[in-house]
């Protein structure tokens, strides 16, 4: 038997691992006897049994053992590719006897076993030896029951025995050699089918993709560097510039009305502990609106994803110069105290006026009218003091308020520009780091798919050199392994 080549035993070797093993099994085997099979309903139970009865035919259970296969098909309808597929192995391997059964009851069967043969020649074109015969196996037990000769040649069943016979007596010098060069063969398509497919495989790139496609996102990355977090940056800084703004005049109007309403009900000595209330009160308003610009500095920079960037507010910075509420007596206090004796004088008279009428109350009227009227008097000195103080400590109040309010937005305003510039740089920075980490991932990225890319040429040079090994062992087999009348395809 013709021997493998090294370099087709080493592809074999590599691409399809139990091949040298089935080659191996198929050069020792020993073919003989006949293994029968065939489409479902064909009649191949009473073939086995009318060729048994015979004699002379020994049945083997497997194909690769089998020294001829026997196939028999129904000749009600041709056999359709995926039967044939089916039997490729057997086709192959070993000479195969079609066997066309129940021409008896078909009239068309001529049609059937020529579409069938056409169908082997096309699908099969490696088939070994391939001998179609219609037969009727009805016929052919009719014929031995009756014992009617004619009958019996009629069933073409003479015929099947004749070609089994003559193939079994071939089987010990060709057997062998037939089932090892048909193992050759379709171990070579295997392992070519294996080579085809891995090419395939590099070629289209799969193994390729995951590396493309982060390459991609980096890239996209590197051109969107920066700019998407500079514009929520600016964003974020004149959202929380009008918040902060708003909540800190919110906060002094409230006080401002808190303080208002204290000072309409306030007494003369409430009204001069009322400035250190009103100065730790603005503190107070600076603190929390300090406090709360903190807060949204810290939300911006855990949205750009910085670590802590702004400083925290300075408390001696942040110190309010509240002076308490100087006053000057005028020429409306004096004129307010004349007017007010004399309207007090006056009421005092008009109080007493009835005790004038009597005589005998005359010293004691203008007593009563002296001290009547001095109290009246001081009484409406004091009350229209206290109008005053609360006028003037509304206008001080309103004055104060709009100082602080001023400084508290100064300051914020301050806070919010530096804090957008220490921001800007840290973003700067953070972009440049990011900028260079993805150009070194850039740069591996670009390695592997060189790498990749070597690895396939490589991997392809390989795959051709394999091919081209099992193209030139496969010369060694081409053509017949013996030779036999190609023209016997079927027989009638």
């Amino acid at each position: 038997m013709t021997p493998l080549s090294e370099d087709m035993k080493s592809v074999l070797r590599r691409w399809n691992s139990d091949a040298l093993d089935r080659i191996a099994r198929a050069r020792e085997s020993r073919p003989a006897g006949v293994h029968l099979t065939g489409t479902a309903g064909s009649g191949k139970s009473e073939l086995r049994r009318e060729l048994s009865r015979l004699g002379g035919v020994e049945f083997s259970d497997s194909v690769a053992d089998a020294a001829v296969v026997l196939i028999v098909v129904d000749a009600s309808a041709p056999v359709d590719r995926v039967e044939i597929e089916r039997w490729r192995g057997a086709l192959e391997s070993t000479p195969v006897v079609f066997v066309v059964n129940k021409i008896d009851v078909h009239r068309h069967w001529r049609e059937v076993v020529i579409a069938d043969g056409d169908l082997v020649a096309e699908c099969v074109p490696r088939a070994v030896e391939c001998t179609f015969h219609p037969v009727s196996v009805r016929l052919a037990r009719v014929g031995r029951d009756s014992g009617d000769a004619a009958v019996c040649v009629e069933s073409g069943l003479g015929a099947v025995t004749d070609r089994l016979g003559v193939l079994l007596l071939d089987a010990t010098a060709l057997g062998a050699q037939r089932k090892y060069a048909a193992a050759v063969h379709d171990c070579a398509a295997g392992a070519k089918a294996s080579i085809v497919a891995r090419a395939r495989a590099v070629t289209g790139g799969s193994d390729s993709v995951p590396l493309r496609a982060r390459r991609a996102a980096l890239v996209g990355e590197r051109e969107s560097l920066g700019g998407d977090r500079r514009a929520l940056l600016h964003n974020r800084i004149q959202r929380l510039r009008v918040e902060s703004l708003h909540a800190a005049a919110e906060d002094l109007r409230e006080l401002g009305v808190e303080v208002r309403g204290s000072i309409d009900g306030a007494r003369r000595a409430e009204l001069k502990h009322l400035p250190a209330h009103v100065a730790e009160s603005a503190r107070g308003a600076q603190r929390r609106a300090d406090a709360a610009l903190t807060a949204g500095l810290r939300a911006v920079e855990s949205d750009l994803g910085l670590g802590q960037t702004v400083a925290q507010a300075s408390a001696e910075d942040a110190s309010l110069d509240i002076g308490a509420p100087s006053r000057r007596r005028g020429i409306e206090d004096a004129i307010m105290i004349v007017v007010g004796a004399s309207a007090g004088v006056g009421l005092g008279r008009l109080i007493v006026s009835p005790m004038a009428l009597v005589q005998a109350w005359a010293v004691a009227n203008t007593v009563i009218t002296l001290v009547l009227g001095g109290a009246l008097a001081w009484w409406l000195t004091r009350s229209r003091a206290l109008v005053s103080d609360r006028s003037h400590m509304r206008s001080w109040t309103q004055e104060c308020l709009a100082r602080v309010k001023s400084a508290v937005e100064q300051r914020l305003l301050s806070r919010i520009l530096e804090a957008e510039s220490a921001l800007a740089a840290a973003l700067a920075v953070a972009d440049r780091e990011a900028a260079a980490r993805i150009d070194v991932a850039l740069a591996e990225v670009d390695a592997e798919l060189r790498a990749l890319a070597d690895h396939r040429s490589a991997l392809l040079s390989a795959c051709d050199r394999d091919l081209s090994a099992l193209e030139q062992g496969l010369e060694r087999f081409r053509g017949p392994v013996e030779p036999f009348d190609l023209s016997v395809r079927r027989s009638q």
